[in-house]
């Protein structure tokens, strides 16, 4: 036997994993011959084999998966030769280590992005066989762990932000909490140095403090359990500084200010024993309202169980307790490795367990991904990203992408609930549909058999890749949808080129005369025919302005309203003298439109006489004033009208442009100009021009606007 038969026999032998000594004799002296004078990263290829096969046997996967482990270097040996590998070994190892092999093109050779069809493959190689990937994350957590070996620091930036952004998220998903929390710890000491050192400098500034406290809580709880003859095993739980950097960096707070610093995790025997000994820690210590969970009832998607409590301990001081099984411990600590045994070679992987059904998830979601580039943020966040745990009504637990609104709710029970849904309660409150899904929220979806199904608004709320397809996939069979919000948005459009606000011109009464008009039940038959082609969007909104102008006929506080010409009759030169000047030719400008009573300079132009502005007129500014004005004034007693503009503004209500024009009539001022707008703030802006004789009357007007119910500015303008 030798040396790296020796090591791996004793290795599988501590491991209790059954083996065949003529099978491993074969490998060990294949790796022999394959490896000998080959460098990984500076280290011998063998001693790196036997590293990640020690790591996998930990797991206590099966003598195939330690045969692979050493056999997965080959690849990259000058002799490799694949018929030879089938030959000696069979398909089996042949197709892992080949696809361990494949999922090493997952990491970054370049800063560009990662392409989705690596992506694909990997998750490809999970469904067909899960042993790849757990060899692929023993392989990187052993070169992490001898990451100092390597000289080049771009290097090693690179091989931590693989983990952070691929092997960690990865090996999360899988419940392999301890790779994880390494991967991550690594990673953070390499990519942050200066955040890990600060965390570091604050976990080690009242370590001995905590290490005492905690010992001695684990000495009264060991008492307790005693006392009740509940047999346990406790110790403090290791807290791992990428996790206490992430929480404080979210609370913006110290690490002794976490809950969870202070932790002590409790082993049972039986589920009955867990939910024993969280009575009795609860009659020991006050439990912190609102920090008890319980993933034993409710386990995580990657098969994590565990009670989670926090309590005041001595002093008030807070710590977190876990209770879990044996069971459950090997979950969480080798997560989905724990659950599958490959002795018996007739068990597909795909059929072993329900608890991996994400992994047939994601293969659905391939499918319904077209685009590789387009969809590879989608994927990662779905694959990656965090989750929301909601309820349904009857307590069953669904899971969704973190973002997910009502609609992803909805088309996750199934597709037609989506499409008759017309509403959505969370936690028995009626919500909007794009409301964002928090943990343990229960959802309701209200349906109804006349719903229209799902809407083109519908893509900007949901979250998951499967809800929008499936959205899409509806509106492109359902045409009438796409018509009506195409009709919409032509008809909007119109409606915004109209003087009158869309809040006037869309009231009820008007929308109902126009339906009338036009021959249509809703206001939703109208937009489908709009988009649709077969009705101009002029024509309706012609008759909405119909509707508009006969209620402004039979208002009988403004029909007698008056819209005059704004021409004068009078001469300009019968309104203002010019000084020393007879039958000079006079103009009143157009930029400040003065009338009697302003206070007024002349300014002499080259061709059409003097140009009447009043003294406060901007435009002055840029004009020649010194050598080119002249004194003017108003003749005595003249008895023209003239054009002036005012501008309102009021918050926006019903009536309020009746009112308006109620006051100009009581005040027997002729219109020869309005229009109004209403802005996103609702608030309603309408400019008249008024035919008027003199400042006094405009004066009068403004102070007459001013007391209207919501107005508040009033303005003369130009």
């Amino acid at each position: 036997m030798n040396s790296t038969e020796e090591i791996i026999s004793e290795i599988l032998k501590n491991e209790n994993i059954k083996y065949d000594m003529e099978k491993l004799d074969l490998v060990c002296n294949y790796c022999d011959k394959m490896y000998t004078n080959t460098k990984k990263s500076n280290m011998d290829m063998i001693d790196h084999v036997i590293g990640v096969a020690r790591e996998v046997a930990t797991l206590r996967l099966d003598d195939t998966s330690i045969y692979a482990s050493l056999l997965h270097g080959v690849l990259k040996c000058e002799n490799y030769n694949r018929d030879e590998i089938r030959n000696l070994f069979g398909d089996e190892i042949l197709n892992i280590i080949e696809t361990v092999d494949k999922l090493s093109y997952l990491n970054y050779r370049t800063k560009e992005k990662i392409d989705t069809e690596n992506l694909r493959n990997m998750f490809m190689a999970i469904a067909k066989d899960i042993r790849t990937v757990i060899i692929k994350l023993a392989d990187r957590l052993y070169n992490m762990r001898n990451i100092k070996s390597i000289d080049s620091d771009e290097v090693k930036m690179t091989m931590a932000r693989e983990c952070l952004n691929i092997y960690a998220p990865i090996a999360h998903r899988l419940g392999m909490s301890k790779i994880k929390s390494e991967l991550e710890d690594i990673s953070f000491r390499i990519l942050m140095k200066d955040e890990y050192k600060i965390v570091k400098e604050q976990i080690d500034e009242k370590k001995t403090e905590r290490e005492e406290y905690i010992k001695n809580r684990i000495e009264e709880v060991l008492e307790a359990l005693d006392n009740q003859g509940i047999k346990a095993e406790v110790y403090g739980r290791p807290k791992h500084f990428f996790s206490i950097y992430k929480k404080m960096k979210d609370k913006n707070c110290r690490a002794d200010d976490l809950f969870d610093l202070l932790a002590i995790r409790i082993i049972v025997s039986s589920i009955k024993d867990c939910y024993n000994v969280l009575g009795i820690v609860h009659d020991m210590y006050k439990p912190m309202p609102g920090r008890f969970k319980d993933y034993i009832a409710v386990p995580k998607t990657n098969m994590y169980q565990s009670l989670h409590t926090t309590v005041f301990g001595e002093g008030g001081r807070p710590f977190e307790i876990q209770i879990r099984t044996w069971d459950m411990h090997n979950v969480a600590e080798r997560g989905i490795a724990a659950h599958f045994s490959y002795k018996e070679k007739s068990k597909k992987i795909s059929e072993a367990d329900k608890k991996i059904i994400w992994l047939r998830q994601t293969l659905e979601i391939q499918k319904e991904l077209a685009d590789n580039t387009e969809n590879l943020d989608k994927m990662k966040v779905e694959l990656f990203g965090e989750e929301v745990f909601v309820f349904t009504p009857k307590g069953d637990i669904k899971a969704l992408p973190k973002g997910s609104t009502p609609i992803d709710f909805a088309y996750l029970i199934h597709q037609k609930v989506a499409e008759k849904m017309i509403g959505a309660k969370i936690n028995s409150r009626m919500v909007p549909l794009n409301t964002k899904l928090e943990n343990t929220d229960v959802v309701e979806i209200v349906t109804s058999s006349n719903a229209k199904g799902p809407n083109r608004d519908w893509l900007k709320y949901v979250k998951t890749t499967s809800a929008k397809n499936k959205i899409t996939s509806f509106l492109k069979k359902e045409g009438r949808e796409v018509n009506i919000t195409k009709g919409k948005e032509i008809f909007e459009k119109q409606l915004r080129k109209k003087s009158i606000p869309k809040d006037i011109l869309t009231k009820e009464e008007y929308i109902k005369f126009m339906l009338k008009k036009c021959n249509f039940n809703t206001i939703e038959e109208c937009y489908e025919n709009i988009g649709f082609g077969s009705m101009s969007p002029l024509k309706v909104i012609n008759r909405l302005v119909e509707a508009y102008e006969d209620s402004i006929k039979n208002d009988d506080d403004i029909k007698d309203i008056k819209i005059v010409s704004k021409k004068n009759k009078i001469k300009s030169d019968d309104l203002v003298e010019v000084e020393n000047i007879n039958n000079c030719l006079v103009k009143f400008a157009k930029c400040c439109m003065p009338i009697p009573g302003d206070e007024i300079i002349g300014y002499i132009t080259f061709s059409n006489g003097v140009s009447i502005h009043r003294k406060d007129c901007k435009n002055l500014n840029s004009l020649d004033i010194k050598s080119r004005t002249i004194n003017v004034k108003w003749r005595a007693k003249t008895k023209a009208s003239f054009i002036t503009y005012i501008r309102i503004k009021a918050n926006e209500r019903d009536g309020i442009l009746t009112d308006i024009l109620k006051t100009f009539k009581d005040l027997k001022i002729d219109i020869t100009e309005i229009n109004t707008k209403v802005t996103q703030d609702r608030e309603n802006i309408t400019n008249v021009a008024i035919s008027i004789q003199d400042i006094e009357k405009l004066q009068s007007a403004i102070k007459a606007l001013k007391k209207i119910d919501s107005v508040f500015e009033v303005k003369r303008v130009k």
